[in-house]
């Protein structure tokens, strides 16, 4: 059996993620503020085992908690194989220059593009540590944080700080008893309510609008579940982690 601890499944490629991962052989943990139906409903028309955690991680401390009960779960599991964590919640906003960002938006954003997937990947290590089985995390990056854009200056800097982070964690977990592999990887542009966001910010903002309203009529963007089974792919390679960053599927 697999275990599978995946954020930000109320929607996206996280949903798409986690409904290709419902089937048999697979334990899958969901971590979002709400409950996703359409996931419960695929679970039970799969014969699925899913794990619904409704938690906002804006709530720092209270991830510690979190792991420790899911991590519980999944030690319970018999003839465990693997146990993959898909740190994939994200922000985009806000979309204007840093002048006019209120600091409850900038530290929203870094905290759950960065902070949240720190705690919990130092976590997901932590509790196991003794677990002989194949251990992966996987950071879902931006080519933001390697091309920026005016008005982005919070997202690109908080993905670029998790693709430190990866490199970072990547070199420590060489020298690691039972270690876990990782990688921050970018998974393109992805038809998604982030994109949307992008296309309504105001072009006094964000000068850079018209050529993403332009992508999407031009049917340039992926689907979640394109880039769902290409992310699945990459994380279940025998190549993954070779590479602390991806930055092309």
């Amino acid at each position: 059996m697999k275990a599978y601890i995946i954020t930000g499944t109320s929607r996206g490629i996280g949903e798409a993620m986690a409904e290709q991962l419902l089937k048999s052989g697979n334990s899958v943990y969901c971590i979002s503020r709400n409950v996703n139906v359409k996931l419960e409903e695929v679970a039970v028309t799969q014969g699925a085992q899913l794990s619904y955690h409704t938690y906002d991680l804006n709530e720092l401390t209270g991830i510690d908690q979190l792991m420790e009960t899911i991590i519980a779960s999944v030690k319970q599991a018999p003839d465990l194989e693997g146990v993959y964590l898909i740190n994939n919640a994200g922000v985009l906003s806000p979309v204007m220059p840093i002048e006019q960002c209120e600091s409850e938006l900038i530290i929203q954003n870094v905290t759950i593009n960065l902070l949240a997937p720190m705690i919990l990947t130092s976590r997901f290590i932590e509790l196991t540590k003794e677990l002989d089985v194949d251990k992966r995390v996987m950071n879902v990056s931006s080519g933001s944080a390697k091309f920026l854009l005016p008005a982005q200056s919070c997202y690109s800097t908080s993905k670029s700080g998790i693709d430190t982070f990866s490199r970072s964690i990547n070199l420590e977990q060489q020298h690691a008893s039972n270690p876990v592999k990782i990688a921050s990887v970018y998974p393109g542009m992805i038809d998604t309510v982030m994109q949307a966001e992008i296309r309504s910010a105001s072009k006094e903002n964000f000068p850079y609008v018209d050529q993403f309203i332009q992508l999407a009529k031009d049917g340039l963007l992926q689907t979640p579940e394109d880039t769902a089974t290409k992310l699945l792919d990459l994380l279940l390679s025998k190549e993954y982690g070779q590479s602390p960053l991806v930055e092309q599927l």
